[in-house]
C-alpha cells in the first residue's frame, strides 16, 4: 500500500458506514419506488458502490468548485502524466500521450468505435453472458451481434477458441468487443488467452475495442494483463478503454480515457467523435480524475481489500446456507454471478421473487444474453451490514419457496 505524505489521504476509511442516499439523485437508492414498486428493497444493482470516495478527490473538488469559475476546461500535461503514471505503477503499462482520448464514458467509446471500425449491417462479436450495453450499442449503430458464448464449468467459465474462429471465419465480423475483467463472471483473462483470441483478430483483420474498465478491480490471486502491453502489433489492432469510475466509484462524474495507439485507428475514432459532436472533457470530471490517480492509491487499496473480503464472506455464507445456489468464483469486478435455476423458476418467476419476497433488487442475468437467464448479478461494493442483510431476506425468502 503507498502512503501519501499528506496526512489527510493516510486516515482509515470507515466502509462498514451505510449512508443515507436521501437527496442524492442515485439512480440505484433514489428511485426504488417507481422502477420496482417498493421503496424498500436493498439496491444491489447498477456498478457503482454505496461508499464515499477517496478523501483526496473529495477535497479537489471542492477546492476547485470553492474558486466559482466553471468556464471551459484543457486536459494539462499534469493530468496526462496522472493517468500515465498511474497505468505504469498499477499495471506496468507504458501509454504514449498522444494515443490518450477522453470520452464521457466507455459506452460512448464503443458506440464510435463501432461506427469507426465497421459498416452498416457488419457483424461485431461478443463473448456472451457479457455487459448489457454492448447488445444495445451493436443495434444502435445497425450493426450485428455475433456471440461466441463461454464454455462453462466447474470451475468457471473459458473461451472456446474453436467457436471464436469458426465464427469468424464464417461471418466475417469487423470488430470483437472484449470486456476484461469480464462483466458479469468476473473473469480476468490469462495472457496466453488474451494473445490467442489477439493472434485470431489479426490473422482475420478483426478489430478489437477492449473494455478494460475493471482492471483495477482484480483480487489478490489474479493479475489483470493490459492487452495493450501484449506486443505493438496487437495494441495498433485496439482501442482499449479505461476510466476512473468503477475503481474510485466515479460513475457519475462521467470520464474515461481511451487509449488508441495506432494513428490511423485515432484518426478514424477522432473524425467520428467529431462527426456526432461529442463535447471536450468538462471540468469536473478533469479535476476527479486527475486527484484519482495522483492521490487515490491509498484509499484503492482499502477498498479492493474490503470488497474481496465482502466477496469471500458471501461466496462462503451462500455455498453454507443456500445450497442450490451457484455461485461463479470472480476474479474481478465487484459482482457476484448467482445461478438460480435449480429452483426452477422462470426469469420473469424469479425477478418477481427477488423483489417482492426478498426484498432484494439485483440484475437480472437474462439482460446479459441467453447464457444468462436463471443467474442474477449481485453487486457487493457496499458496507458489510448490507449484504448481510441482504443475504439474510434472501436466505428467509428462499427457505420458505422450499
Amino acid at each position: 500500500m503507498s502512503h501519501s505524505k499528506e496526512h489527510f489521504y493516510k486516515q482509515e476509511i470507515d466502509f462498514d458506514q451505510e449512508h443515507d442516499f436521501d437527496g442524492l439523485i442515485s439512480n440505484k437508492w433514489n428511485f426504488r419506488k417507481e422502477r420496482v414498486g417498493r421503496d424498500d428493497v436493498i439496491a444491489m444493482w447498477v456498478a457503482d458502490m454505496d461508499f464515499e470516495t477517496s478523501p483526496a478527490i473529495q477535497k479537489a473538488i471542492v477546492k476547485r468548485a470553492k474558486r466559482g469559475i466553471y468556464g471551459y476546461a484543457a486536459v494539462t500535461e499534469e493530468y496526462t502524466n496522472a493517468v500515465i503514471g498511474w497505468f505504469q505503477k498499477r499495471h506496468q503499462w507504458t501509454i504514449a500521450p498522444e494515443s490518450i482520448k477522453q470520452t464521457p464514458g466507455v459506452i460512448t467509446a464503443i458506440h464510435l468505435g463501432i461506427q469507426a471500425l465497421s459498416e452498416l449491417n457488419d457483424f461485431i462479436l461478443i463473448q456472451t453472458p457479457v455487459y448489457h450495453p454492448f447488445f444495445r450499442v451493436i443495434k444502435q449503430t445497425k450493426r450485428q451481434v455475433l456471440e461466441n458464448p463461454f464454455i462453462r464449468t466447474e470451475k468457471g467459465y473459458e473461451i472456446d477458441f474453436e467457436d471464436f474462429k469458426q465464427k469468424i471465419i464464417e461471418y466475417k465480423p469487423k470488430v470483437f468487443i472484449l470486456c476484461n475483467p469480464h462483466n458479469p463472471i468476473g473473469k480476468v483473462y490469462r495472457k496466453e488467452e488474451l494473445i490467442k483470441l489477439g493472434e485470431i483478430c489479426l490473422q482475420y483483420d478483426v478489430k478489437m475495442i477492449v473494455d478494460e474498465i475493471h482492471c483495477d478491480l482484480v483480487y489478490s490471486a489474479a493479475k489483470h494483463i493490459p492487452f495493450g502491453t501484449l506486443g505493438d502489433a496487437f495494441a495498433r489492432n485496439a482501442i482499449i478503454c479505461t476510466a476512473p469510475s468503477k475503481s474510485f466509484n466515479l460513475a457519475g462524474i462521467r470520464n474515461s480515457n481511451i487509449i488508441i495507439p495506432d494513428e490511423e485507428l485515432r484518426a478514424k475514432f477522432q473524425a467520428v467523435y467529431d462527426f456526432v459532436g461529442i463535447p471536450k472533457p468538462s471540468l469536473f470530471p478533469l479535476v476527479a480524475t486527475q486527484a484519482a490517480y495522483e492521490k487515490g492509491e491509498e484509499w484503492f487499496d482499502q477498498v479492493i481489500a474490503y470488497i474481496q473480503q465482502n466477496r469471500d464472506y458471501a461466496i462462503e455464507r451462500i455455498e453454507k446456507n443456500l445450497s442450490k445456489l451457484k455461485v461463479n468464483h470472480p476474479e474481478g469486478t465487484y459482482f457476484l454471478w448467482v445461478d438460480f435455476s435449480d429452483y426452477g423458476l422462470t426469469k420473469e418467476e424469479l425477478e418477481k421473487f427477488l423483489i417482492d419476497k426478498a426484498g432484494v433488487w439485483f440484475n437480472q442475468g437474462y439482460i446479459f444474453g441467453s447464457q444468462g437467464i436463471g443467474f442474477v448479478r449481485i453487486n457487493i461494493a457496499c458496507p458489510r451490514k448490507t449484504l448481510k442483510r441482504a443475504l439474510k431476506q434472501l436466505e428467509d425468502a428462499l427457505n420458505e419457496l422450499k
